[in-house]
């Protein structure tokens, strides 16, 4: 219940107004947003590509609501790729379709790919449309689809393991060549559509996993779930799939102790790192992959030095 009003309320406009001129809640969101604008970004990624981590920047929105918004967005990702080619930087991005204007006009979406995918192969990185609720699921594969198909090779999405078309999608999308991130998923949707238990979700995202170790394209697994993360290790090893060939992906400000030690491990990480001024919809929906966060999060409002963050988490 507690996961399901979340979920709401990460779509209500008066509770993002109100998150968003608190002083209190400010504070918390700084730590696992970083910064309002490019130039923050930046900043953050410099000290964690120094630490030894790979990343991919998002620049937070959704659902815009002309090709106008849509194309200011596609602006903002066009001067963080000159950023990142400029400072050779080891960092991609991550694109919600929603913010390129697919629920405006899916041909003006695909025009926006096209021109970011250029630029991002231009710049040496590799560019993730993130995947929304299960209403954008078939237009985002046509994307990632028509994207390949225009040789652009750099494109791949993220799948969710709690959707029940997800295993028929991993093999389509990796049929086309994609590179896929594997998370769980973070939106509300119905009981046929997606799993509700989070052991079925569960479940379903290592069943996934050993699919896109034995059959993906550099396959990127975002969890914080350490029971996950020794899964996946154990079943790479099995398949002896080199480490070099996939990657663990997790949030900017969670489980930094799990992060070091998986970078001192010589595994492959990626930074997942948010920027902007819209983080509201992203990081009450962090809140809701795991309610627990909320007492987290409730002493972080209290607390100016970090406190240790929870063991078990899903991105």
């Amino acid at each position: 219940m507690l996961r399901w009003f979340l979920l709401r309320a990460a779509d209500n406009d008066a509770l993002a107004s109100t998150a968003r001129r608190s002083a209190t809640v400010g504070r918390v969101v700084e730590r696992y947003v970083a910064g309002d604008g490019a130039a923050a970004c930046m900043a953050a990624a410099e000290t964690l590509t120094a630490r030894g981590m790979d990343l991919t920047l998002d620049h937070v929105g959704e659902s815009v609501g002309s090709m106008a918004q849509a194309n200011a967005a596609a602006e903002v990702y066009l001067e963080l790729l000159e950023r990142i080619g400029d400072r050779g930087l080891s960092a991609g991005i991550s694109i919600k379709p929603s913010q390129l204007g697919l629920l405006v006009d899916e041909a003006g979406a695909a025009a926006l790919v096209d021109r970011l995918a250029a630029a991002a192969d231009a710049a040496g990185v590799h560019m993730t449309i993130d995947m929304e609720d299960h209403a954008t699921v078939e237009a985002t594969i046509r994307l990632v689809e028509g994207a390949q198909e225009d040789g652009h090779g750099n494109v791949g999405c993220a799948v969710q393991s709690y959707l029940h078309r997800t295993p028929a999608d991993l093999r389509r999308l990796t049929a086309a060549g994609a590179s896929l991130r594997l998370c769980k998923g973070a939106y509300a949707e119905p009981p046929f559509v997606a799993h509700q238990r989070k052991t079925d979700v569960d479940r379903a995202y290592l069943e996934d996993a050993r699919y896109l170790l034995a059959n993906g394209h550099e396959p990127r697994f975002a969890t914080h779930d350490h029971r996950l993360v020794g899964a996946i290790k154990r079943a790479a090893a099995l398949l002896e799939r080199d480490r070099s060939t996939f990657e663990f992906q997790m949030l900017y400000g969670v489980r930094p102790d799990m992060q070091q030690a998986l970078v001192a491990e010589g595994y492959r990480l990626r930074i997942y790192v948010p920027f902007g001024t819209e983080w509201y919809p992203y990081f009450t929906r962090r809140l809701a992959e795991r309610p627990a966060n909320l007492l987290f999060f409730a002493r972080a409002l209290t607390d100016r030095t970090p406190p240790e963050t929870p063991s078990a988490t899903s991105f």
